[in-house]
């Protein structure tokens, strides 16, 4: 494993599991009662298409896609819908990010959480489960979404590609984006875990001292 300077991490599944399991509790104040079960129905439908139309999350915009489904849920509505899950969604920190996080501080290394969802959601999350201070900025998906090639383009920023690193859960978003970008990744999946890319850290920066 090369020795990189900036890592970049995706956030759902990568470093926090999600309960999502409140989120519909909000829509049920603004949905009426007979559309809400085809509403639940498409919400996420709804989403994964608007993701494969369009470069970043924006309230309006999202606000008139829905429309175009049927739905009137306005740009309050989702906004409030940001702070909602934001203060409500109960996350689980994956085994190994703060060992993780500690040891890539101690060696002087960028940490940059780049994910797809809106801010006013992902950073309250982040504070939440006490790792949002180890982290030197975020970039979300009100300002762009992966597998964008902005998106990556702002979270590499001035460091040069070959010292920065992607690790997330999705081959598309997170592995065939970083590819389009000209840096490496890292994919956590059954066999390879957060713990495991410590592991790999740790070995790597031993070997270089040895030499």
């Amino acid at each position: 494993m090369k020795k990189y300077k900036k890592y970049i991490f995706d956030l759902d599944y990568t470093l926090l599991i999600p309960d999502w399991s409140k989120e519909d509790d909000y829509f049920k104040k603004y949905i009426p009662l007979d559309e809400q079960e085809e509403f639940f129905k498409q919400k996420q439908e709804i989403l994964n298409k608007y993701e494969l139309e369009f470069p970043k999350y924006d309230l309006k915009t999202l606000s008139d896609f829905f429309k175009e489904y049927g739905f009137n849920v306005t740009e309050d509505i989702i906004y409030g819908w940001m702070i909602y899950n934001g203060e409500t969604i109960e996350d689980e920190l994956v085994d190994g990010v703060i060992d993780l996080f500690d040891y890539l501080k101690a060696n002087d290394k960028d940490i940059v959480v780049l994910t797809s969802w809106f801010s006013k959601t992902q950073i309250p999350r982040l504070k939440r489960a006490g790792i949002y201070d180890y982290i030197d900025y975020v970039v979300a998906g009100d300002d762009a979404m992966k597998p964008d090639l902005k998106s990556f383009e702002l979270a590499i920023k001035n460091t040069d590609k070959e010292d920065c690193i992607m690790i997330g859960d999705s081959i598309k978003s997170d592995k065939i984006g970083a590819q389009n970008a000209g840096i490496d990744s890292y994919i956590i999946d059954k066999d390879h875990s957060i713990r495991d890319l410590l592991q790999m850290i740790i070995d790597n920066e031993k070997i270089k001292t040895f030499k």
